[in-house]
Parts: structure tokens; sequence; C-alpha cells
């Protein structure tokens, strides 16, 4: 039996096939999904890309579709069902498959720093979100607005309004720029200009691995930003907390100073609560949720995802299929 499970975010969109052992056999990949940023027409362009990448060519039976898709997810319904019959499809929330990817668990709280960011509270019989307003009005935490500081590090670094940081030789090796000012056009003139600047993001990790100051601070406030979102989520629910809390995204990879700043405001202001990395990527959450709907209990489910899907695992480079 085959079943599939899709993530699609603000900068790539996932898709595996994967059968009722939780064996990955095949997936596609191709850019993002957010209307925020791409135009309908493209994406749905990629989305077709990534599905026909993932099912081969081959008109397969899908007892069960997942997905995950920050955008259009009735078009990858639509180009899904013309590539393959679907027996069922169910649209996942953002802040549901990466909890169930994370932590196996259906309850707890979500921390995203990917290139957006968002705090989810998911709770029996209650949910919230705080955050998510994308990158102009906010996303606080989240990896455009790291780049961008980042950027502004190097800028300020440049012209003396700000300290000297690693960052600014770093970037100019890594972006091949012979004057900083040679980033200007490339950036405001990028068909994806929020993903190019969320790649910064590797920049602020380098000089930060080297003890740079202007880099960990970079961190620390993304931490505090992440924080502040999951302080007023918190609030939101009155009853007795139940799961982990689950830092979620590619920006916490980026710099234990993070994870560790974020730990210590979470302890001061809520103290017992665990925090933990998430085990896997937010692409198997649909696995785990089919595993979930399915009856299957977590003692038996999560080592098979854990196992099946380990190209995904959330700290593992991922092996070439």
């Amino acid at each position: 039996m085959y079943y599939l499970t899709a993530d699609g975010g603000g900068t790539k969109l996932i898709v595996i096939l994967y059968d009722e052992n939780f064996r990955v056999l095949s997936e596609g990949r191709s850019g993002g999904t957010n209307e925020n940023f791409r135009s309908r027409e493209d994406i749905r362009a990629d989305m077709q890309k990534a599905i026909r990448e993932c099912l081969g060519g081959k008109k397969l039976t899908l007892e069960a579709a997942d997905a995950l898709i920050v955008g259009p997810s009735d078009v990858f319904e639509e180009e899904l069902r013309k590539e393959a019959e679907v027996k069922l499809y169910h649209r996942m929330h953002e802040g549901e498959a990466a909890l169930l990817a994370g932590s196996g668990e259906r309850f707890g709280l979500l921390a995203l720093a990917g290139t957006g960011a968002s705090c989810f509270l998911l709770q029996p019989g209650f949910s919230a979100t705080v955050g998510g307003w994308g990158s102009v009005l906010g996303d606080e935490g989240g990896g455009f607005d790291v780049g961008m500081h980042t950027l502004r590090a190097a800028i300020y670094a440049e012209d003396g309004r700000g300290e000297d940081t690693l960052i600014l030789p770093i970037l100019k090796r890594e972006w091949k720029l012979e004057k900083l000012w040679d980033m200007v056009l490339p950036v405001y003139h990028s068909p994806d200009q929020r993903r190019l600047v969320a790649s910064a993001t590797r920049i602020t990790a380098m000089a930060a691995a080297a003890g740079d100051p202007e880099a960990l601070r970079i961190y620390r406030d993304a931490a505090r930003e992440i924080f502040r979102a999951t302080e007023a989520v918190m609030k939101k629910y009155d009853g007795a907390f139940s799961g982990s809390v689950v830092t979620s995204g590619g920006v916490w990879k980026g710099s234990p100073v993070m994870g560790e700043e974020y730990r210590r405001l979470l302890g001061e202001r809520f103290p017992g609560i665990p925090v933990v990395a998430p085990l896997l990527d937010p692409c198997a959450g649909g696995a785990v949720y089919r595993a979930l709907e399915n009856g299957i209990n977590k003692e038996e489910y999560w080592p098979r995802i854990a196992e099946g899907f380990q190209s995904y695992r959330y700290y593992e480079e991922r092996k070439t299929k």
C-alpha cells in the first residue's frame, strides 16, 4: 500500500511516498508554496514537478495523502489527483505537522523558527497561534528576520554605524562580493527575495561558530522574539499544559546559543515544561498523523517512522536518495 506526506512552506516543497511499514520509497522537491511571495502559476508548476518526481510517472493508488501546504492546498490536491488515485486527502495545519514530526505527539507547543516564525499551542480541545505575519509585518525570530539583521550588521560594520563583525568578511567571501554594495542588485532583483535573504542565516551561523559577538547577539535576540510569542500564546490557555515545547525550524540549528537563551527564558517564566528538539523534519508529520488515525500506538509507530524516515532527521545530514 502507498501513502504520501507533503510539506510546503516559504522556501521549499517536499513530497514523500512511503509504504504501510513507513519505509520511504521516493521523494520530490521544488520551490516554496506561499502565495505571499510567489505567484500561483509558479507554485502550481513547482507542485507538478515535485509530485511527478515523487511518483516517478506511475499512476499509483494512494491510501491516504496528508499534506501541510502553506499556500494553495487546493491546488496541490488538484495536481496530486491528476497524477494518482487518492482515496483520502487530509490538509494538515502547520503547527500540527511539525509537532507530530518533532515529538510524535498531538499536543504540546511548537516554537517554529523557519523562514518565518510562529508559535502554535495545541492542547486537548484548544488551539492558538501567535506570529506568522510574514516578512513585512512580522515573523520575528525567523530566517528572514535573522538574515535581514545579518545583512544589516555587515552594512553597519562597513559604514561605521555598528561594531566590527566577522559577518562582513564571511558574507563577502560566501556571496563572492568584491564590494559589499555588490549585493544590492541581487537582493532587490531576486525572483525569491525572501529565500535569498533567509539564506544569509548560513553566514550568521558561521560567524557565531567563530564566537563573533554580533552574530551571537542576533541569535539571542531571535530567541527572545520567539519567547515573546511563546509567552503570548501560553497566556491564551488557562488549562494544565500537556506535552512538550518543540523548537522546530532551521534557524534553531544555526547556533546552540539560541536554544540556550530560549530555554533560560522559558524556564524562568514556565518552570517544569520540557523543551525538546524535534526528532524529524515536518515533512514526516503526515506519516505520524496517519499512524495515529490508523490506531497504532506510539510505542509501535514512533521507532518505525524514525527508522523509515531517518533521512529526514532534524539534526542529521540528509542522505542522497
